[in-house]
């Protein structure tokens, strides 16, 4: 995105705007001496950066540690409410921007939209029935997941949403100079209120807060954003491939929040119902408000416009009205369309009175018109018609086009629900229940194929009676009852309330046969008979597990127990790669390339057996857990692994930025989908670059020297915990109110129970992000000794995506870190041995990776593909860097106290969290 002196002024303009609103509201709120306490610790920061002198650090260290905790609260709220001020000007900035762009490419497409990807297609080739046999495969999910990486509360959200939309007022009214002024008073309320509003949860949010924060989305902006992204589809179609038409459902979300078992107890069976209550709820009032706006404005007189018949039968044949519908009925007996409106309208509400708990509880409940997807979507669509027939196209296109594609997209419950647990947790009830039956004893301790020979046999006898086994282990009887919810919800709203059955830590067949067996044994496995189900996916996240994933999945297609599911559900898999966990293992270089080729391997396993795959990609926010730009992640993916079908997580703070507002949303969804459409075009079109055998080569030492390097610090360095426990703030990050979920799997304290999460989310907020970085400059310095070597490092980096977003990637992470501030973090650490041993090593691996990544790509200096992304991280720092002091300070204070219990300690800590939240504003990461 490049940035004009016009544009950098408006930017500027914006900047200023919220800065002098937010200085009058400190001095008004919190004095005129905590606004120049604050000033003074803002111009030390910035001559800080601008010296390098460490007498400045010591000067700042100083001022910061005079701090009473009083001050030092309304300091580092001034510092993180500028954070969040800051975002949303840049957010508008690109706003901005994105519309400036598109009206200046037209009548050309933007680049990187749909229309954009549709036309590249043309040109290249790519004929009609290419073209066609593509859109029948394209399917492009996105998920939503509640990982506890957002650290703001939903009321705080809420605030900045309404300060969001006050400077779109600013940017596209022509305002008069009291509008202006009346403008800019709303906005010093609104940032007023934010300064007054508790940044920290008062308690730990439950799971069913995570659902309604994630609908949010959907109710805010996605509900309108989708249609238009399809809308974009058929118009680019319409002008390239005039034959074709748009897929019904080539783009939809699903989410986890709810469903997600893993490591999570507070997920329960009630918790699904609700979580399935709360998406069927908001799905069937965005319905119920369309239909309503239709029965208002179809005000067509059959005196005077056609009717079909089959649509008037469908009015006469409704049956019993309420007493709405027939007052509609009395005062507007000629007006079809509208009456049948209002009776859809009436389904709905009829549907969302129900009682959907008592029904999945297995109690008798009344019987609904509106259950499922086509209960909807048959009669707009019949209306659709009519209006179609009748010669009425105009009215239809109006009126009607935009709730039947809401339909289409969303059904009657919003987004689908994936189910998630443990592999070793799936294990252990079925331990329990196959020693209870006497079908198994000691189920537990078979290895993996001792298991999947048990779970072979399980699968092919009859289905036992459970009901009369008593005295279950809490976690089989929770189990047991999930499943019997599945199987209501499935027979009576259909199986399109649920996404995949996903099986994290999947190690062998056996951990999918496992959950296969508790879904046959409940009458969930499709059948013959076109009985609906369950689909399951593993989950593949260590090293060692990528890198057997490929035959893994070829012994399953194979299995006798789990073939024929495969042929009931049309040989379609999804197969799900995890970024965080694998980059925890094997180290962020190291853990891409086993991803690349996991793909490679699984893509070429599949078309060997006949299998239409979806991979399904577990990315996070940061550059360790997969994150960055979504459109340049795709095209970066393995040739013919995309194949027009993919799935990815949308994590914690990542919704908030991609989906807050409607047009960087919009933005967003036109990059997935010219990325997928570009990756998925047949090969001989060469839209994707296939590696040479040099490249991959190089890329099998690189990954095996980052590897060792890696390990040799983070597993093979016994200080590093110490140093990792004491150097960051984790004790205080994991007592966070920010989400439901633990910080590790099991109850045990142990560094492979930790999730990669938090893990992340700690050495960000030091400031030393190793997961982005660590082991890539002892790969590139190493394999880059000779001349040819370094040459060929280069032109990997200028012709292959992979390498290059690889590389791209990392100096994000690089240019987040920072070794001066980690130093004030490392003088945490008491024992100063491991103080020097592991900082030391740090610090010398970051200068090796710096200046390694500079020598491949030929830069000056990290970001310099990248002015934009530069200027902010540069313009940022001087903010961020007395959080990091202030967090440090107060962090030593605590650890000192002789009560962590105490009021004293308390207050200490929520500070700690504030300046947690500033950090992760600031650096626009979390974990």
């Amino acid at each position: 995105m490049t940035m004009t002196r016009e544009k950098q002024e408006r930017l500027s303009e914006d900047i200023h705007l919220l800065g002098d609103i937010l200085g009058h509201v400190i001095r008004r709120q919190a004095g005129i001496e905590i606004f120049e306490l604050e000033e003074r610790i803002r111009a030390l920061a910035k001559t800080r950066r601008v010296e390098a002198d460490p007498a400045v650090d010591r000067r700042l260290a100083h001022v910061v540690g005079q701090l009473d905790p009083a001050e030092a609260e309304l300091v580092a709220r001034s510092f993180t409410t500028y954070f969040e001020l800051v975002n949303l000007a840049e957010e508008q900035h690109r706003v901005r921007v994105l519309r400036e762009r598109e009206r200046d490419a037209h009548p050309q497409p933007t680049p990187e939209s749909v229309s954009d990807a549709v036309a590249t297609l043309y040109r290249a080739g790519v004929d009609e029935i290419e073209m066609r046999q593509l859109l029948d495969r394209l399917r492009i999910d996105l998920v939503f997941t509640a990982h506890p990486t957002q650290a703001k509360r939903r009321t705080i959200l809420a605030k900045l949403r309404r300060i969001a939309a006050a400077l779109t007022d600013l940017d596209v009214r022509d305002l008069l100079p009291a509008e202006r002024a009346a403008l800019v008073e709303r906005l010093t309320a609104e940032v007023t209120l934010l300064w007054v509003t508790d940044r920290s949860r008062t308690t730990r949010p439950t799971v069913t807060d995570e659902v309604r924060t994630g609908l949010f989305y959907f109710d805010s902006t996605l509900w309108d954003v989708l249609p238009a992204v399809y809308d974009d589809m058929a118009a680019a179609l319409t002008q390239h491939y005039p034959a074709l038409r748009a897929p019904d459902n080539f783009l939809t979300f699903a989410s986890w929040i709810g469903g997600d078992r893993d490591g999570n107890p507070n997920v329960t069976t009630d918790v699904t119902i609700e979580t399935l209550r709360l998406h069927r709820g908001l799905a069937l009032e965005k319905h119920r408000v369309n239909t309503r706006r239709l029965d208002r404005s179809l005000s067509i007189s059959d005196d005077l416009a056609p009717v079909s018949d089959e649509l008037a039968a469908a009015v006469r044949a409704y049956g019993e009205l309420n007493a709405h519908l027939a007052y509609l009925r009395d005062r507007y007996p000629n007006e079809t369309y509208r009456l049948h409106a209002a009776q859809v309208g009436a389904d709905l509400a009829e549907a969302s009175a129900g009682d959907m708990v008592g029904r999945l509880r297995g109690r008798p409940t009344p019987a609904l018109r509106m259950r499922r997807h086509d209960n909807l979507l048959e009669p707009l669509a019949l209306m659709d018609r009519s209006l179609r027939d009748g010669g009425m196209a105009d009215i239809a296109r109006a009126g009607l086009d935009r709730s039947l594609a809401q339909a289409r997209i969303f059904g009657l419950h919003a987004a689908r629900l994936d189910l998630r647990q443990y592999s070793e947790y799936n294990t252990a009830v079925l331990d329990e229940l196959l020693g209870r039956l006497d079908w198994c004893v000691g189920f537990g301790a078979l290895d993996g194929p001792g298991r999947a020979a048990v779970l072979t046999d399980a699968l092919a006898r009859p289905a036992p009676d459970l009901s009369g086994l008593d005295n279950l282990s809490a976690e089989t009887r929770e189990t047991l009852d999930l499943f019997q919810v599945l199987k209501r919800a499935v027979d009576y709203y259909g199986p399109e309330l649920f996404g995949p059955y996903i099986v994290s830590m999947t190690h062998g067949p056996e951990d999918i046969l496992a959950p296969l067996l508790l879904a046959r044994w409940h009458g969930l496995s499709p059948g013959d008979d076109g009985t609906e189900g369950l689909r399951f996916a593993p989950l593949f996240e260590t090293r060692d597990d990528l890198r057997a994933a490929p035959d893994i999945m070829a012994a399953l297609f194979a299995h006798p127990g789990y073939a024929p599911h495969l042929e009931r559900v049309g040989r379609r898999q999804t197969i799900m790669i995890g970024y965080s966990d694998s980059n925890k293992d094997a180290g962020y270089l190291a853990a891409n390339w086993e991803l690349y080729q996991a793909q490679e391997a699984l893509a070429a396993s599949c078309r060997q057996h006949d299998i239409v795959m979806m991979l399904f990609h577990g990315r996070g926010g940061t550059i360790a857990r997969g994150g960055g730009p979504a459109n340049r992640a795709i095209l970066a993916q393995p040739p013919g692994s995309v194949a027009g079908r993919i799935r990815i997580t949308e994590q914690g703070e990542v919704i908030s930025d991609r989906y807050s507002h409607p047009a960087i949303a919009a933005r967003h969804l036109q990059q997935v989908v010219h990325a997928v459409l570009i990756a998925s075009a047949p090969e001989h079109y060469r839209l994707q670059v296939r590696p040479l055998p040099e490249w991959t080569a190089a890329m099998d030492e690189l990954a095996a020297l980052s590897y060792r390097a890696y390990r040799d610090l983070i597993y093979e360095t016994p200080e590093l915990l110490v140093y990792w426990s004491q150097a960051t703030p984790m004790d205080e990050i994991s007592q966070m109110r920010i989400g439901s979920r633990p910080s590790r799997r099991t109850a045990a304290a142990t560094f492979t129970s930790l999730r990669a999460i938090p893990w992340g989310f700690s050495w960000m907020q030091c400031r030393h992000v190793l997961p982005g970085w660590l082991g890539v400059g002892a790969a590139l310095t190493e394999f880059g000794r000779s001349p040819a070597q370094m040459e060929l490092l280069r032109r990997m980096y200028r012709d292959w995506p992979f390498f290059r977003n690889v590389l791209d990637n990392s100096q994000v992470s690089m240019s987040q870190a920072d070794m001066g501030i980690a130093r004030l973090y490392a003088d945490l650490v008491e024992d100063e041995r491991v103080r020097e041993l592991i900082f030391g090593q740090v610090s010398a691996a970051f200068a090796t990776t710096r200046d390694a990544v500079l020598q491949v790509t030929g830069h000056r200096q990290l970001l310099d593909h990248d002015p934009v992304l530069q200027r902010a991280v540069r313009q940022r720092n001087p903010y961020i860097d007395p959080l990091n002091f202030i967090q440090v300070s107060l962090l030593r204070r605590l650890r000192a106290l002789p009560n962590l219990d105490s009021a004293e300690a308390e207050a200490i800590r929520d500070t700690i969290f504030l300046t947690i939240n500033g950090i992760a504003s600031g650096l626009k990461n979390t974990g």
